[in-house]
């Protein structure tokens, strides 16, 4: 058997004709042309035909289909070490985006992907790094655990990339780590923000993942000091997707914290993703003497459809949220419901200093920049340091590259990864409030450690 590598797309030309992969009839006294991947090559068979097929003529001693099969591999044999020379150049390096890019969820990744590739091309025209060129190769994951390691494992095995930025929620995160560990190719997930992407249950690092955002135990302990300290609440109750890590976690931290301040826990509720009714749920919520509401849901549509079903049941409650909740779609669908309510958020569209990327970025894209460009280009802007640092697309060098930076500057900050937990160090947390539809900034809040 002959083995293409993936970057091989192989045409043949024989006079006028041409016949693409491997079923092709190639006549006699012929000069053949093989295309791969765009680089074309020329060879005279004349000669090979008359020398070794003559004495196929009769077709009752060899018949048409075994003439044309070994004319075939007569022709790859000499024209593949000559076509396959252009392929797999050591002048590109590949990195791997896995992103939710259709479904319901695609708000997630659509605009981080436009986002990457415009910073690639800005990398690309100025000479590359190193003087090698950047060259992403992107798979939508739907959403789906599964998809996702598909995609990883097709990036790492087929495509030979040099790392992986995504997937962008915890539960693809977690199960990439082994992944990545036993690949030796380094992953950054972008909003994937579980402790256990990067360390896992017996507190053992995997040493091939990375994040670019904030970790579910510094949001939960910095809304339940906001809550108890700031907002002076002190009994919360929660509804909880128990399908999400994610969410899960920031219940466990925030109830861990609130409890050592001195509040307490009226009522803990529970959902399955997907689930479009939760009047039963707050029903219970408001008998139980809670003050505060907390919705760490990783969807914006499920904080939307609890807020405006609390308001048809009169339930008068303080929401608070989590950084799931960003997107101007919650606005669009229950701003009106979700007045004064607060969230956290690693980064906010409309702080000053992204003004000018956001104008820049809508009036190419047609298409407002969001939150998730935003971490999608620091784990980028991180790639670009370690590539750098490594001189190469060496898996292993970037890896060692990215747990050393110090101070880095990247998109929204510059970034410091923790050697122990390959979390960002120290990356701050925006408290939001939701005012007449629109975000507006409280403050930037930093918890004690």
């Amino acid at each position: 058997m002959i083995y293409l590598p993936a970057c091989s797309d192989i045409e043949f030309f024989v006079g006028e004709d041409s016949v693409r992969g491997w079923g092709a009839s190639i006549s006699r006294k012929s000069v053949v042309f093989a295309r791969i991947s765009g680089l074309l090559c020329s060879l005279d068979v004349s000669d090979l035909d008359d020398l070794t097929l003559s004495e196929w003529d009769q077709e009752e001693t060899y018949p048409m289909k075994t003439r044309r099969i070994v004319s075939i591999v007569l022709v790859l044999v000499l024209v593949l070490p000559m076509v396959l020379s252009g392929c797999g150049s050591q002048d590109v390096i590949k990195i791997g985006v896995l992103a939710q890019l259709t479904g319901a969820d695609a708000y997630v990744g659509q605009a981080a992907e436009l986002a990457l590739q415009d910073r690639v091309d800005e990398i690309n025209a100025a000479g590359g790094i190193n003087g090698k060129t950047i060259e992403l190769v992107i798979y939508d994951t739907r959403s789906e655990v599964t998809d996702a390691v598909t995609a990883a494992n097709r990036l790492i095995e087929q495509d030979k990339v040099s790392a992986i930025i995504g997937p962008e929620w915890s539960g693809a995160g977690i199960a990439l780590a082994t992944i990545a560990d036993a690949a030796q190719v380094p992953i950054i997930t972008t909003t994937a923000s579980n402790i256990n992407v990067t360390v896992d249950e017996d507190g053992n690092l995997h040493p091939y993942m990375f994040r670019a955002c904030f970790i579910d135990p510094y949001q939960g302990y910095a809304l339940a000091d906001f809550a108890y300290n700031e907002l002076g609440k002190r009994s919360v109750a929660f509804i909880t997707d128990v399908t999400a890590a994610y969410s899960v976690a920031i219940q466990e931290y925030f109830v861990e914290h609130f409890t050592e301040l001195g509040g307490s826990v009226a009522t803990l509720e529970g959902y399955q993703s997907g689930d479009q009714e939760f009047r039963a749920q707050l029903s219970t919520v408001a008998d139980s003497g809670a003050d505060l509401l907390v919705v760490p849901t990783a969807t914006y549509r499920d904080a939307a459809l609890i807020a405006k079903q609390a308001d048809a049941l009169g339930l008068d409650i303080q929401f608070l949220g989590v950084d799931g909740w960003v997107a101007d779609e919650l606005l669009d669908m229950a701003g009106p419901e979700l007045e004064g309510a607060y969230l956290s958020s690693g980064l906010s569209t409309d702080a000053p200093e992204f003004q000018a990327y956001n104008e820049a970025f809508e009036a190419k894209h047609d298409m407002k920049a969001t939150v998730y460009a935003y971490y999608a280009l620091d784990a980028l802007y991180m790639l670009e340091y370690a590539i750098g640092e490594a001189g190469s697309g060496d898996s292993v060098a970037i890896r060692d590259a990215l747990e050393n930076m110090v101070d880095v500057p990247c998109f929204s900050s510059n970034i410091t990864v923790e050697p122990s937990t390959h979390n960002p160090y120290n990356k701050p947390i925006i408290l939001m409030q939701i005012t007449d539809s629109q975000w507006q900034l409280v403050k930037t809040y930093e918890p004690e450690a």
